[in-house]
């Protein structure tokens, strides 16, 4: 882990250059309680006392914190300085701003980002406090662009992660087609793909009372809900929304079976047609992705998608960024709505890891695909190949 925070480190140095900034400013304490996501990437531990870790963007790297902090912080071996000290950290911080005299400090607040927002209000005052009566109070500016870039802009370590991470995922879903009987409940799917994981030593993507997300036919409710006692019968889709983490990195799919009635050889009509549609409409999608794209204009493509084929729009966005979690980094691709802000306008950037995904609801189950998209220097490259037709259960 020491290896790719001394990458992400170096990387936060060069976009800051990119985005002439002169020092990002990270403030945390009892991080235990309250962890600053950018930690993930510049220490990789939790602090006790206030804490404060600056880089800018000549390379000068210093970490201030409490004595008996302090030497986990040196392992690192990340900071050029580890400061440590006993009664207050003002001093030290006002003597290092002094030293670095930036005119402009990025700190880690967002209105749109939780992956940006790590700041919390009291430790903002504590900062205005300290800074009052010096010129670095008026210099303070949100590090939202930073930290999108930074946890975006995938290392190629980090890309062996989540290539893992998918892997793993994708071997379970093998597992599973081989394994499932009709009759099994949500709730006994789940603790398949569950006993498997521990079995493997994984953990999970994403709160694992709803990881895997399991559907069985028409009766099930699909969203962020744990498995429930549906039975898997003959005319239903199965579908499964699953992730898992292996060293730190996550994946996020989804896949589709199909468990076929007496006399059947293939889905039903209406099912295939809304999984050629679902394919079709994240294949436009990836076609038209490449960096510097605007998330919104990407999101558009596959809901003209369900409008040219008769179906409503689905009610969230088409991808978010994977990483450390399956919800991951700043700009999405999703529609123009309020709640997501500044999001959907966010740029498309080289590197980063997104999901494309979305779903048509039927009178045999849910019908989605989801797939593991990073994106190339004029594209983007499938983590696994896409599900090209749904797997039969008979």
């Amino acid at each position: 882990m020491t290896s790719l925070i001394k990458q992400k480190v170096d990387q936060a140095v060069a976009i800051l250059k990119e985005l002439e900034i002169d020092v990002w400013l990270t403030f945390v304490r009892e991080t235990i309680e309250s962890y600053d996501p950018a930690l993930h990437f510049i220490a990789g531990t939790n602090v006790v006392w206030q804490a404060a870790f600056l880089i800018s963007k000549d390379g000068r790297k210093i970490a201030i914190t409490g004595k008996g902090d302090h030497g986990n912080i040196e392992r690192l071996e990340v900071y050029d300085r580890v400061i440590p000290y006993t009664q207050s950290i003002k001093p030290d911080l006002l003597q290092v701003l002094t030293e670095l005299n930036p005119q402009q400090i990025a700190i880690n607040y967002s209105t749109d980002n939780v992956s940006a927002d790590g700041l919390s209000l009291g430790m903002y005052k504590r900062l205005c406090k300290f800074l009052k009566d010096t010129p670095y109070l008026n210099r303070l500016i949100s590090a939202d662009q930073l930290l999108s870039s930074l946890r975006g802009r995938k290392t190629s370590d980090e890309l062996q992660r989540i290539q893992a991470a998918v892997d793993e995922t994708v071997s379970l879903f093998d597992l599973l087609t081989e394994n499932i009987e009709i009759g099994w409940t949500e709730k006994q799917i789940a603790e398949f793909m569950h006993r498997e994981m521990r079995r493997r030593d994984l953990q999970f993507a994403w709160d694992k009372d709803h990881n895997p997300g399991v559907d069985c036919g028409a009766d099930s409710t699909s969203g962020h809900l744990p498995p429930g006692d549906v039975p898997l019968k003959p005319g239903d889709v199965l579908h499964l929304d699953f992730g898992v983490k292996k060293a730190g990195y996550s994946a996020d799919l989804q896949r589709l079976w199909y468990v076929l009635r007496e006399g059947e050889t293939a889905p039903p009509a209406e099912v295939l047609k809304a999984f050629n549609t679902v394919q079709l409409g994240i294949q436009r999608a990836a076609q038209a992705i490449k960096p510097g794209v605007e998330g919104y204009k990407i999101d558009q493509i596959a809901r003209d998608t369900l409008a040219e084929h008769g179906y409503p729009e689905y009610l969230h966005a088409l991808g978010h960024q994977v990483g450390i979690w399956a919800h991951d980094g700043g700009g999405i691709l999703g529609p123009r709505w309020e709640r997501y802000g500044a999001r959907a306008y966010a740029q498309v950037e080289e590197s980063q890891v997104y999901t494309l995904e979305f779903g048509i609801h039927t009178a045999h189950g849910y019908v989605s695909q989801e797939e593991n998209i990073v994106i190339t220097k004029d594209g983007c490259r499938f983590l696994t190949e896409p599900q090209q037709q749904i797997w039969l259960i008979n």
